[in-house]
């Protein structure tokens, strides 16, 4: 981990992490927001856990966009989008 990793993480971002630990500490505040008696608590941590969610779900969008560089293009069908072809 560098010193610019250092500074983000510092600062509060979570792109330094690699993704077990980030996995791990999402694991971490869940449970302590399920086992949390105080609402306001309850929910800074409900946002806390959605933004580990969005950062899981970019890096999961980013290695699906490596693996798949050329996504197939949409089919139509014969007469177009919405019509049937039972004609």
């Amino acid at each position: 981990m560098g010193i610019f990793d250092s500074i983000a993480r510092g600062l509060g971002s979570l792109r330094p992490l690699p993704d077990k630990e980030l996995e791990d500490e999402r694991e971490a505040l869940r449970q302590r927001y399920v086992s949390s008696g105080n609402v306001t608590e309850a929910d800074k941590l409900y946002d806390e856990l959605h933004r580990y969610d969005g950062e899981m779900t970019r890096r999961a969008n980013e290695a699906y966009a490596r693996e798949n560089p050329n996504p197939p293009e949409a089919r139509h069908r014969e007469h177009g989008w919405y019509l049937p072809n039972d004609d």
